[in-house]
C-alpha cells in the first residue's frame, strides 16, 4: 500500500515442491484495456504470457527487458495469474514475479488500478477504494476471458490472485473476505504507535465506519498475499468465506504495516489452517516484494526502493517468482 510458524527465508526458498518449468518459453507481451462496469471505469493492464517467439531487449522508460512485444502466445492453455499492484505503485512494479510465472506455464494480467497508482493516487485510503479494488480483478479475468487471443489459452480452472500490501488486501477481499473499516478508525484513534499511512484519513475523519461485504469470486482457485494489509479483517468470520489454498509472504522488518494488525490478524482468523501456509520472510521489509530498481533510480524513490540493512532484493526476486510459481501449480493442481 505505501510507502502458527515463521519460517526463515532459507526454508522458504526450499519448502515446495519441485518447479515445473519449460525454459523454452519467452515471455510474450501485450496490453490491453479493461472496462470496469461495476465502478464505471476503464483502465490500462499488462499481460505477459508463453510464447515460443524469441525475445528482445526492450526500454520501457527507465527499465530494460527481455520481451517479444506482441508475438503469438505458445499453443496449450496455461493457468492465470492477476497481480495487484500496492497503493501508489505501477502495474509493472512485480514485473519480476511476472516473467518467473510466465517461464513456468502462466499467463499473467497485471492491471493498473484506478485512482491507487503511481499517476493518479486520488482514492488512496478511501472507501471507495476498498470496495474498489476487488471488483477491478474481477473486471480484470473477465476482459481475459473474452479476448479471443487470450481466452483459448486460458485454464478457467486454474486462475490466481498475488497481491502486494493493498493488494493482499485486493486478493482476500477478491476470495470473499468480509472487510470493515471499523477497526482502522478504532486503532488510529487508540492513540497506539502505528506506522500506516491511512490513519491519517482516520484522524482527518475522512473515514466512515462500512462494512463491505465483497463477493467472493468462485473462479479464484488460489491466492498469495505479500506482505498484505489484513486490519479490515478484525471480524472473526471476516474471512469464513476464504476457502482456497493461501499464501501469507510476512516482511519481518515491515516498517509500514503494524503487527499484529495484519499478517498476524489474517493467520489468526483464517478458518481453515490447512489451507494456510504462512512464512514470515526474514529481514525482509514493507516494498522488498517489489522488483529491484537500477541503481541510479534508488536515491530519487527513497523507501520503495530501499531495505533493511543485509537484504539482498537482487537475490530474493531471482527465486520468489519460482517459489511462487511452485506454490500455486501444486495449488491449482
Amino acid at each position: 500500500m505505501f510507502k502458527l510458524v515463521c519460517i526463515f527465508i532459507t526454508l522458504f526458498l526450499s519448502s515446495f515442491f519441485p518447479v515445473w518449468a519449460n525454459n523454452d518459453f519467452s515471455v510474450g507481451f501485450k496490453k490491453i484495456e479493461v472496462t470496469s462496469k461495476e465502478t464505471n471505469t476503464n483502465f490500462p493492464m499488462a499481460v505477459v504470457y508463453p510464447t515460443h517467439t524469441p525475445s528482445k531487449l526492450v526500454r520501457f522508460g527507465p527499465f530494460e527487458m527481455e520481451l517479444s512485444i506482441g508475438e503469438a502466445i505458445a499453443e496449450g492453455t496455461f493457468p492465470l495469474v492477476i497481480i495487484s499492484h500496492g497503493s501508489g505503485g505501477s502495474n509493472l512494479g512485480h514485473r519480476s514475479i511476472a516473467f518467473a510465472l510466465v517461464k513456468q506455464g502462466f499467463i499473467v494480467g497485471m492491471p493498473l488500478h484506478p485512482e491507487n497508482n503511481y499517476k493518479d493516487n486520488s482514492a488512496e485510503g478511501s472507501v471507495r477504494n476498498f470496495k474498489n479494488r476487488p471488483l477491478h480483478i474481477k473486471s480484470s479475468i473477465d476482459a481475459l476471458l473474452s479476448v479471443p487471443e487470450f481466452s483459448a489459452s486460458i485454464e478457467i480452472n486454474k486462475i490466481a490472485v498475488v497481491g502486494h500490501s493493498i493488494g493482499g488486501y485486493t486478493a482476500l477481499a477478491t476470495a470473499g473476505g468480509v472487510a470493515n473499516t471499523g477497526h482502522i478508525i478504532e486503532l488510529c484513534k487508540s492513540g497506539l504507535q502505528l506506522n500506516e499511512p491511512f490513519c491519517g484519513v482516520v484522524k482527518d475523519n475522512q473515514m466512515m465506519f462500512v462494512e463491505i461485504q465483497n463477493k467472493r469470486d468462485e473462479r479464484v482457485k488460489a491466492i498469495v498475499l505479500m506482505a498484505p494489509v489484513g486490519m479490515l479483517f478484525n471480524s472473526e468470520d471476516a474471512l469464513a468465506q476464504v476457502n482456497i489454498p493461501t499464501l501469507l509472504l510476512r516482511a519481518e522488518k515491515d516498517n509500514e504495516l503494524t503487527e499484529p494488525y495484519e499478517s498476524e490478524l489474517i493467520a489468526r482468523n483464517f478458518q481453515n489452517k490447512k489451507l494456510l501456509t504462512y512464512q514470515t520472510i526474514k529481514n525482509a521489509g514493507h516494498y522488498s516484494f517489489i522488483t529491484p530498481f537500477p541503481d541510479s533510480m534508488k536515491s530519487d524513490l527513497g523507501i520503495v526502493a530501499q531495505d533493511p540493512e543485509g537484504f539482498d532484493r537482487n537475490a530474493f526476486h531471482d527465486t520468489l517468482g519460482i517459489k511462487i510459481g511452485s506454490y500455486l501449480l501444486n495449488a491449482l493442481n
